[in-house]
């Protein structure tokens, strides 16, 4: 199956290959003549790092998988300021790889309206700095919003055929493992107490459980793309993978992620491809209430938790942000400053955060009211609506366009069905790169179709 972005040219990628070398030497002189006893350390490193950087420069595709990845990594391993140059140089590499490749190939960019929108939404919010009280606060969500909407639009630029989407899904799988095997951790090894809510590694309770429904399709789509021995081996793991799932977000106590998943289930139900796992789901989730009940006892008592008032408090939280949007109606209070602001509102109608600093309002687009305005929301939500019309528009034809990823469709709708009901009721997931993941996930079939690859 040919490459959708091929390597450079031999010329170019030799004139890369001295460069990194020559440079890993006058790294290693350098260090070497200043005396640091770490020298020889730091230029074996500066060497490997400068290898490792041709190797992903040539490759594109590869570029952007490692830079999802890290993405996704999850906090407890995130190791300092190590991982935040690795994942912003990664960030930054696939990015210079994919313009480099577009300009030695003499491509043309087809620009898609959604990360169109989602760039223009960033340019007003880059305007929203002009009156934001905390200049630092808005810096921290400017990056967010940047890194997002640059993943958005590699996803879509080079992610545009089934052997890409094959790599993309191959990534999924690979963290969803991660987080499960973490989550066994945690449960085994790791200290945890029935009765508590589990956390595994470092990450929010809600979050794991949006984050384990994002991977899911990485789990699901080998089994669906293969035959024979291979397929069958690839169903144990997403049966195991399933039961794990539903186990770990149970014992996170986390209500939000539970109604995703069983939304994900009961979706499958609607199309044949995937009606196993539906049924297959719904049968763990009895056995699992039936069998071992221990494991459901945080959750029931989550949902019998009537603390804060409707929906954990949401229902408060949302009133005080569409009070304090109605004071901001045009301009909001400036990109990553509505959490400090929102708290006032919020203390005005309950003391139940008075220990919290920030709040946030637990619905994106309410986030997003509250710090752009209208027009901020409006070219958000736009992207977002725009996204899901593609997807329902292009993702019905590929069952007739090529039978390879016919059952993309039913996979990615119960997947979303899912991560946005959770995506509704969650704070800070405005930015989180798990939703401009989703959003390349979602605008994949129209960048198939008007490709014209199916390889």
């Amino acid at each position: 199956m040919p490459n959708l972005y091929p390597a450079l040219p031999s010329p170019i990628s030799l004139m890369h290959v001295a460069s990194a070398v020559l440079l890993a030497i006058l790294m290693a002189l350098v260090l070497i003549l200043w005396g640091d006893p770490r020298a020889p350390i730091l230029a074996i490193g500066g060497a490997g790092g400068a290898a490792i950087a041709v190797y992903l420069v040539i490759r594109p595709l590869s570029a952007l998988y490692v830079a999802i990845f890290l993405a996704l990594m999850p906090m407890a391993l995130r190791f300092g300021i190590v991982y935040d140059v690795a994942a912003n140089s990664a960030l930054a590499l696939a990015l210079g790889a994919w313009l480099l490749n577009i300009i030695v190939q003499r491509q043309h960019i087809q620009w898609n309206a959604v990360y169109v929108l989602m760039s223009l939404y960033l340019v007003w919010a880059v305007v929203t700095l002009l009156w934001a009280p905390d200049l630092i606060l808005a810096r921290k969500e400017l990056v967010a919003y940047a890194s997002g909407v640059i993943l958005l639009l590699l996803i879509s630029e080079q992610v545009r055929s089934i052997a890409a989407i094959d790599g993309l899904m191959r990534v999924l799988m690979l963290m969803g493992w991660i987080l499960v095997l973490g989550g066994l951790h945690a449960v085994f090894a790791g200290g945890f107490q029935p009765g508590e809510r589990l956390q595994v590694l470092g990450m929010n309770e809600n979050l794991f459980g949006v984050a384990l429904v994002l991977t899911l399709p990485g789990q699901i789509w080998p089994v669906l793309r293969s035959s024979g021995p291979n397929r069958a081996f690839h169903l144990v793991l997403s049966i195991f993978f399933i039961l794990c799932t539903l186990g770990l977000v149970a014992l996170s106590g986390s209500r939000g992620s539970s109604i995703s998943l069983l939304l994900v289930l009961l979706a499958f139900f609607f199309y044949k491809p995937m009606r196993p796992f539906g049924i297959l789901g719904i049968v763990l989730v009895v056995g699992m209430f039936t069998i071992a009940p221990l494991a459901t006892d945080v959750l029931v008592q989550r949902f019998e938790d009537r603390e804060g008032g409707g929906l954990g408090g949401r229902v408060l939280l949302w009133h005080a942000s569409s009070r304090l949007v109605a004071d901001n109606l045009w301009t909001g209070v400036g990109i990553g400053n509505g959490p400090s602001e929102l708290y006032q509102y919020v203390a005005s109608l309950t003391s139940i955060y008075a220990d919290r600093p920030a709040v946030t309002s637990h619905n994106p687009l309410l986030e997003v009211a509250v710090e752009t305005g209208v027009l901020g929301v409006f070219l958000y939500a736009s992207a977002v609506v725009l996204a899901v019309w593609q997807f329902f528009r292009y993702g019905s034809r590929l069952q007739t366009h090529n039978e390879l990823v016919a059952s993309y469709f039913p996979l990615m709708l119960g997947v979303s069905v899912g991560y946005f009901a959770s995506w509704l009721k969650g704070g800070g997931m405005d930015a989180h790169p798990t939703f401009f993941i989703l959003l390349g996930l979602l605008v994949f079939p129209a960048r198939l179709l008007a490709s014209g690859r199916t390889c």
